[in-house]
């Protein structure tokens, strides 16, 4: 669960340094984050790099200008249906892990399923 913190804030830091190039760990719950990011334009394409049987993950990034971290690996923070209607999340991609897998906000409100908030992007 650490290795999705470390990997979107490699990804967000490298953006803002001027890098389009970002190296980050290889876990299945960060490949599954950066397909949500895929297709919502956030990064271009990422790519599985092994090197002496350790793998890595090469992403190149198109934009991202804010990301808000609302479950840090220490805190947990449920997300319930009535807290679903501020229009700030509806303006940004929220990333919602639920026990369907990894819904973005407005996945969940036609769902109707609510779990861990894990990040906020502008």
């Amino acid at each position: 669960m650490k290795n999705y913190f470390d990997s979107v804030n490699r990804i967000f830091n490298s953006y803002n340094s001027g890098k389009k190039i970002s190296l980050c760990k290889y876990s299945k719950f960060t490949i599954l984050i950066f397909n949500i990011l895929i297709d919502f334009n956030y990064i271009e394409n990422f790519f599985i790099l092994i090197i002496n049987n350790k793998k890595y993950i090469i992403v190149f990034v198109k934009n991202i200008f804010y990301i808000k971290f609302i479950s840090k690996p220490s805190r947990k923070i449920y997300i319930k249906k009535k807290f679903i209607k501020n229009s700030i999340l509806s303006m940004s991609l929220s990333i919602i892990n639920t026990n369907l897998g990894l819904l973005t906000l407005k996945e969940c409100k036609q769902i109707d399923v609510y779990g861990v908030f894990l990040l906020s992007i502008l």
